[in-house]
């Protein structure tokens, strides 16, 4: 699902890249349910600007606008070359503009009236959490106000806060420790306003995240994992609330009783997350000029923000940076601002490790790039023998541990138990070994097949990866093995991961689920008819307790 903060970026995108005052010269839809004659009203109408609302695009097209949601899968594509996107589908909506082509994919779009659309920006922006004018105590009212009813589902309610998907949902119910099945009336004052903080919060983290590209998955503690990110106890995976959506909890860290919580002992996720309700609007998620990387105007290089000079040529930082944040007045229109004008430094991709790979030239040893300006961490050695410590102390003084610095060979004593010399010079490098599976036993026990059991596509002799058929048929559900590079260069490796899966009163290769439900069997995988509702044998039995796909 594309949430907020995707649809606010997507947003920031056409404001930056499309002028306004452009003339529509063909707009036309494909797999929309609107006619292309209905588009026709568009044509020579001018481009004038774009709104974002929660999970809504709006855009303007003089008294009439588009509205475009875009659903699970949905994007955007400017100016791009090919028609299609990286799925093969054709887009939904194709905007040619005077200088501009503008192409929708996964998208739904309706014809709306500029008026009503205004209008409804302006009355519900202050409820979004991805607005620099969220306000959170109008938040606070609106979820007070839904007291019968329970958190998973006046958080995913649009009309309470657009812009919370399932992501935001499930993360933010985690940080504020509550049960997704507890109902807002039995929630204090402090715990509404703390259940909102933390709402605005991790929406904040996934719209930087997504803006710096940053890899959002490494933030969460119970979305999609088996095992909580902060007491490692089993999550819980059920379907809760009036449309059922999918929820994740860990019933060790969330108490379905609030009663016994207590907010200010609740342990904080990210201090560096700003919070917009203390009067200092969006400048809060804005990271100050003095905490921003800068570059030398002399050399280029990019040096740290506490660094007062350059660190290649002594230059002393410049009073002045060109790239200063505008000032308030100018933050006070969002329509045409990003949310976050400078991403904190702390969720910028990590730095790689230098690597080379010589085996061509130098056979079987590899050159490792050591940073000596880093002190290595030390490294507390096991107990040794004198005839060891002996051993230790003559390779000492050859002088055979210099700088810590591995050569590309091993001992063939290092087998035999720890870990050899050469290994503990360099500490935070990770080198891989062994490439071959490790050795299941989890096969035989009528279970799934474990990952390591994974077969190897013929062509690249890499690991296959498991999928399932989402394509209508007999086959729907089913789970099977193809190659692991990405479209285009993958090879047509196919093989049926559940083909010891028992068979069905029709003959039929069952499908695996897993109870959703809260109770005992929670979590467990068994085997059904893969038929459709109605047409089911009613085919069951429990899967062996094993290792999963």
């Amino acid at each position: 699902m594309v949430e907020g903060p995707g649809c606010t970026l997507n947003g920031e995108k056409l404001r930056s890249r499309v002028k306004k005052g452009q003339k529509v010269k063909e707009i036309r839809g494909g797999g929309l349910k609107t006619t292309n004659d209905a588009f026709r009203c568009f044509l020579g109408c001018q481009f004038t600007h774009v709104q974002t609302l929660g999970k809504e695009l709006f855009m303007y097209f003089g008294p009439r606008a588009l509205r475009i949601h875009f659903g699970m899968n949905g994007s955007l594509r400017i100016n791009a070359a090919e028609r299609r996107d990286r799925t093969g589908s054709a887009p939904v909506l194709e905007i040619r503009l005077t200088d501009d082509t503008v192409r929708f994919f996964d998208s739904t779009v309706e014809i709306r009236l500029t008026e009503d659309c205004e209008q409804r920006v302006e009355a519900t922006e202050s409820l979004d959490l991805c607005s620099s004018r969220f306000s959170a105590s109008r938040c606070e009212r609106a979820v007070r106000s839904q007291g019968g009813r329970m958190l998973c589902d006046v958080l995913l309610d649009q009309a309470v806060m657009p812009g919370v998907g399932n992501i935001i949902k499930n993360e933010a119910l985690f940080d504020s420790g509550l049960h997704p099945a507890v109902k807002v009336r039995q929630l204090t004052d402090e715990q509404i306003r703390h259940v909102v903080k933390m709402t605005r919060d991790f929406t904040l983290l996934f719209y930087k995240c997504r803006k710096s590209g940053s890899p959002l998955h490494k933030h969460f503690k119970v979305y999609k994992r088996p095992r909580c990110g902060r007491c490692s106890h089993a999550t819980t995976a059920c379907r809760l609330g009036d449309n059922g959506r999918m929820t994740y909890l860990c019933e060790s860290c969330q108490s379905g009783d609030p009663s016994t919580l207590d907010v200010s002992k609740l342990p904080v996720r990210n201090p560096l997350i700003g919070w917009a309700g203390g009067g200092s609007g969006a400048d809060a998620a804005v990271a100050r000029e003095e905490e921003e990387d800068w570059a030398c105007r002399l050399c280029t290089l990019v040096n740290r923000p506490a660094a007062s000079a350059c660190d290649a040529c002594l230059t002393p930082r410049p009073a002045g940076e060109p790239n200063t944040p505008p000032s308030h007045s100018d933050a006070a229109a969002p329509s045409s601002t990003p949310l976050i004008r400078y991403p904190c430094n702390a969720f910028r991709k990590p730095p790689e490790a230098p690597r080379v790979n010589w085996r061509s030239a130098f056979g079987t040893s590899t050159l490792v790039l050591s940073d000596l300006s880093e002190k290595p961490k030390p490294i507390n050695p096991l107990p040794l023998s004198s005839a060891d410590s002996r051993s230790n102390s003559l390779a000492a003084e050859r002088g055979l541990y210099n700088y810590g610095v591995c050569q590309g060979t091993t001992s063939p004593n290092s087998a035999s138990g720890g870990e050899s010399p050469a290994s503990c010079g360099q500490p935070s490098k990770k080198m891989r070994m062994d490439h071959s599976p490790a050795p299941s036993s989890g096969a035989a026990d009528g279970g799934l097949h474990s990952r390591s059991a994974a077969p190897r596509c013929a062509s690249h002799r890499r690991p296959a990866v498991l999928r399932v058929v989402h394509k209508d048929g007999e086959n729907k559900g089913r789970r099977f093995y193809a190659c692991s590079l990405p479209t285009g260069t993958r090879c047509n490796f196919f093989e049926w991961a559940d083909l010891h899966f028992p068979l069905c009163h029709h003959g039929r290769r069952c499908l695996m689920r897993t109870v959703l439900k809260l109770g005992p069997n929670n979590g467990r995988n068994f085997y059904t008819c893969g038929s459709a509702r109605g047409k089911q044998c009613g085919f069951f039995q429990w899967a062996a307790d094993g290792p999963g796909v």
